[in-house]
């Protein structure tokens, strides 16, 4: 069973919420970064497809996506997506 609950309310407070958010993009972008990025440039390196330079650009382009939202997570841009209003 997943760990989301599409009727849960949360109960953890903006700081906690910001720190789970900011804590799974972290993972998100490791993953992008030491797996995904490597793996399909070394496919476009040996020769592979356009659809395969294809996926290595759309895996560069989430991950600087992700970069963008980590900084805007940490100078508190996105600040007021957490409030409780």
């Amino acid at each position: 069973m997943p760990l989301f609950q599409p009727d849960h309310v949360s109960t953890a407070s903006p700081e906690d919420e910001i720190t789970a958010v900011h804590q799974f993009l972290n993972r998100a972008r490791t993953w992008a970064t030491d797996r995904e990025i490597p793996k399909r440039l070394a496919r476009v390196e040996a020769g592979a497809s356009a659809e395969e330079a294809a996926k290595l650009h759309a895996w560069v382009v989430w991950r600087d996506f992700i970069d963008h939202a980590l900084t805007e997570l940490e100078d508190g841009t996105l600040d007021h997506w957490f409030s409780e209003d």
